[in-house]
């Protein structure tokens, strides 16, 4: 059985502007939410055109044309500007009848491709409940019909399978918006007499780290650990329909591990008459600061660290 996409009606009728708009054809981003139940898409978005472009409402004549690059960049500035619990959910083309049986080898290049480009930059894993199948939405601009089919984009030999595209309205007025600040301040150590370090890479493994950390904490929401299945309103009088709701704070906490350790090994002179230290992690609501333990050591200009 095939998945099943909500869609909000405003889409369509974006999609159907677009489809008179532009010719031979116009591509674009699926916008929305997914669980292992149902799949939401409450936006689209076209790509935006290139400044040659701009000058008319014309795309290449060919699909093979497709600046695939293009498409993929925007994927990613979108992505890094949705909210949490939203994310690019599939691609979709709207081309006349002469392009549609070209369109499907289009959208499937161009899923992978975002995909690819998307996951990169991810600091956490997926888990193994994520869904990994993603829209392919084709729209004949001459008769308005749509084939909707789904790619799994963690099989890359996988065909497609078919998916339903319903419209419903109102689909996200009833959705409740949890906004939340969180400050990070990361303390990432380098080699001080490596002038050849790699900062990016560096960077990219400290982040690694912390976000293994964050993904072993524990989460406190006023005091109580709940279960990732757990309502947040739970017990409370849901309000249907009512986009006027008064505003509500949740106390959350984030538990991580109090101390962890690293050993460091000194292959200098070192004016102490201790051999080695500890270098203890302290963490306290996202906040780590790094202390010396058991000794203070003088290190000279010349120390070499070497971190295990």
């Amino acid at each position: 059985m095939g998945r099943t996409y909500f869609v909000e009606e405003a889409v369509g009728q974006y999609l159907s502007d677009l489809s008179v708009k532009f010719k031979p054809y116009v591509t674009g981003l699926l916008i929305g939410q997914c669980s292992l139940q149902r799949d939401y898409i409450i936006r689209a978005a076209r790509t935006p055109p290139k400044e040659e472009q701009k000058e008319g409402n014309t795309s290449p004549s060919k699909l093979d044309c497709i600046d695939e690059e293009w498409i993929t960049a925007h994927a990613s500035q979108v992505s890094r500007m949705l909210p949490g619990g939203l994310l690019v959910l599939g691609v979709f083309i709207i081309a006349t009848p002469e392009l549609s049986k070209d369109s499907q080898n289009a959208l499937r290049r161009l899923i992978f491709s975002i995909e690819k480009s998307l996951t990169k930059r991810w600091l956490w894993k997926p888990a193994d409940e994520d869904v990994s199948d993603r829209a392919a939405l084709q729209v004949c601009s001459a008769t308005k019909k749509m084939v909707c089919r789904t790619y799994d984009v963690q099989d890359p030999k996988g065909s497609a399978k078919p998916a339903d595209w319903k419209y419903q309205s109102p689909l996200s007025a009833s959705w409740l918006s949890l906004g939340c600040t969180v400050n990070v301040n990361i303390h990432i150590p380098l080699l001080a007499t490596s002038a050849n370090y790699d900062l990016e890479k560096n960077t990219k493994n400290g982040l690694n780290r912390w976000s293994k950390q964050i993904e072993d904490s524990i989460f406190l929401i006023n005091g109580e650990v709940k279960d990732n299945d757990t309502e947040l309103l739970e017990g409370q009088k849901k309000l249907r329909g009512n986009t006027h709701s008064s505003t509500q704070i949740f106390d959350v906490k984030v538990l991580t591990q109090l101390v962890s350790t690293m050993h460091i090994s000194l292959n200098t002179f070192i004016r102490s008459s201790v051999s080695s230290f500890e270098l203890r992690y302290r963490s306290c609501e996202l906040n780590q600061k790094l202390e010396l333990s058991r000794s203070k050591v003088e290190v000279s200009s010349l120390a070499e660290v070497v971190l295990k």
